[in-house]
């Protein structure tokens, strides 16, 4: 099966255009008809049978709006009723998806889960798939079972993450990565960015910016602090701290090879100094930096003027462009990070224990699609892992971020692929944290704790 689409010439209006939360839900009709037009010969040209029963995906909950995740589900179901699927919903925190999705995994493994509720496919957060893998709870893909081009059409940062030691584990059911969004009313005088031309804000200038247009006094009401982002201790902390070290110059994190870290102390201090001085002059993460895994804080931080820039995911994009929810808005536009986001995102990969190994490819095959994935975008804001739909004429004109989301993406770093990532990522946001409360500095024994956690101790 090859893509019958033709592409179309990238564009990027002037304005950012608001987009009415109503809207979206008239999307999603409008675009499942569509989808079933379009993947109409879907079910007739796969050349063997799946095998019949119940596929259950094991997900995080599913917070954008429009629901899209459940409603490509349901067209599958319509389109291969002998194989239907379900979602299985998860916490909505990367953490405690973790903590319950390998309690469920390591049940599975010693056959201790109920046979009627066994997980088929995981929708695994991109940090997750190395340790999954490694564990042995998950069936590689057969690319030879996979229509022809398909894995060419991802973005190959996102396809990345789906691979361990040389195998394939997954495909790419959403990526991400993050965007700096910023108050257009102030920061630039509310002109719009030509197309193509966002602007760039480096450390220094947001600093800068910071100190000249935060705190009170002036005609407008000024935002309390200059810059909000996810500094809860939870994995938003590590994904923060992450993209402040590569933007002060930092290659490489670990050596997946060796799984050893790969410390520099003056390189990965010096973004880290910067940084904690702005917090202590009040200028820089706000109320978000002691409240523990709320991303919705520093969302509403943003959206009800208390902060000049966020940075936060493109999934955002959407309730701050409505114009009919309640709540205050204001003037924003979006732009890439300082530095490289954290590669963001989910895979779905089928559990090792599926008795529907087949129907269970299939699925993943149809939820990563062309139009699947225009879907997810159109509907949910969820960021494409394919090329074809950041190359969409159309969609390019009416979200004018898209192309901004494609360039973040393909800058964006994969977080280290190692098994026992977990332990990695609670002694490195641990480390930060002291960091950014204190001159800078990272703890003295770091390296060393970093190495022991790589090593599952």
């Amino acid at each position: 099966m090859t893509d019958r689409k033709p592409r179309g010439a990238s564009g990027t209006p002037r304005r950012r255009r608001r987009v009415p939360a109503s809207f979206l839900l008239g999307v999603v009709v409008g675009t499942v008809v569509g989808v079933v037009a379009t993947l109409g010969w879907y079910v007739a040209t796969r050349e063997e049978p799946l095998e019949r029963g119940e596929l259950v995906i094991l997900s995080g909950k599913d917070t954008s709006s429009g629901g899209p995740r459940k409603e490509l589900v349901k067209l599958w179901n319509v389109l291969h009723p002998q194989s239907p699927a379900r979602i299985r919903e998860a916490p909505v925190t990367t953490d405690q998806q973790h903590s319950e999705m390998v309690g469920i995994a390591q049940a599975q493994a010693a056959g201790g889960d109920d046979p009627d509720d066994a997980v088929d496919i995981y929708n695994l957060d991109v940090t997750f798939t190395a340790e999954f893998a490694a564990a042995g709870y998950l069936r590689p893909i057969d690319e030879a079972r996979l229509a022809p081009g398909h894995l060419d059409a991802f973005v190959p940062e996102a396809l990345d993450s789906c691979r361990y030691r040389g195998s394939l584990w997954a495909l790419p059911f959403n990526t991400d990565a993050g965007l700096l969004f910023y108050r257009s009313d102030l920061v630039t005088g509310g002109a719009p960015a030509a197309p193509g031309e966002a602007p760039r804000f480096d450390w220094d200038a947001i600093i800068d910016r910071s100190a000249a247009l935060t705190g009170a006094g002036g005609a407008t009401q000024r935002p309390a602090a200059g810059y909000v982002g996810q500094f809860g201790p939870y994995e938003g902390l590590t994904v923060n701290g992450m993209e402040l070290l590569w933007a002060g110059g930092v290659d490489q994190l670990v050596d997946e090879t060796e799984n050893r870290v790969v410390f520099q102390r003056e390189r990965w201090e010096r973004r880290l100094r910067d940084v904690a001085a702005a917090r202590r002059d009040g200028l820089l993460v706000g109320d978000a930096f002691t409240v523990p895994g709320d991303e919705a804080r520093s969302l509403r931080d943003f959206q009800e003027g208390r902060a000049l820039f966020m940075r936060n995911w493109p999934v955002n994009y959407r309730s701050l462009a409505a114009t009919d929810t309640p709540g205050h808005r204001v003037p924003f536009e979006v732009t890439r990070l300082p530095g490289p986001s954290a590669l963001g995102g989910q895979n779905l990969a089928i559990a090792k224990q599926s008795r529907q190994p087949r129907a269970a490819q299939a699925l993943i095959e149809f939820l990563t699609r062309e139009e699947a994935q225009r879907t997810l975008f159109t509907v949910g804001g969820f960021a494409p892992t394919r090329t074809d739909v950041y190359a969409d004429a159309a969609l390019r004109q009416r979200f004018p971020y898209l192309a901004l989301l494609g360039e973040a993406v393909r800058e964006a770093r994969v977080r280290p692929r190692v098994p026992h990532y977990f332990q990695f990522s609670r002694v490195f946001r641990e480390g930060v944290r002291t960091a950014l409360e204190g001159d800078g500095t990272l703890p003295e024994d770091f390296e060393a704790r970093l190495n022991r956690a790589l090593r599952g101790g």
